[in-house]
């Protein structure tokens, strides 16, 4: 599970608290990814139960109740090696509801499915103006961009084709 390997990775280099932990990892990998904040801690109970990390209540004085600081363990460290070093990993599977979308759409789905292909070529439009940072991983940058580019490239087709089908 990369986020999984992703926080762990944010644990070992500093202790965290999970809000830290999720503000960290945006600076890191920048918009392009989006991290639900709620995904974070479950991550950590997972780590924690593996013993890859351990947690400590922290009192600060200004709440009422202690935040809770995660810290990497040895074993943490190795598995995070283990995973960095793996070269086996399957290749993700392209996977996207619009993509589904145009393969069942009917004849009378052609005008919504138009809207909705011009909607996320808009907003990967966006996305991709909002790079490259000035800050974070520049290899990451370019992974996003490039996928940008691709989804662009493959929505501006998607619509041309629907435009032919049309005429």
């Amino acid at each position: 599970m990369p986020l999984k390997h992703a926080i762990l990775a944010l644990v070992l280099e500093r202790r965290g608290y999970g809000y830290e932990l999720v503000q960290r990892f945006e600076e890191r990998v920048g918009p392009g990814w989006r991290l639900n904040p709620s995904a974070v801690y479950p991550a950590l109970d997972q780590l924690e139960r593996d013993g890859l990390v351990t947690s400590a209540a922290r009192h600060d004085g200004t709440r009422r109740s202690p935040r809770i600081v995660y810290a990497g363990t040895p074993a943490g460290a190795a598995a995070l090696d283990g995973w960095l070093a793996a070269t086996d990993a399957p290749l993700e599977p392209v996977r996207s509801e619009l993509h589904l979308e145009v393969a069942f759409a009917q004849p009378r789905h052609r005008a919504a499915l138009a809207a909705r292909l011009a909607a996320r070529e808009r907003a990967c439009g966006e996305l991709l103006g909002r790079y490259p940072r000035a800050h974070g991983a520049p290899l990451v940058d370019a992974a996003v961009v490039a996928r940008l580019r691709a989804e662009l490239a493959w929505l501006a087709d998607a619509r041309a084709a629907l435009a032919r089908d049309d005429g």
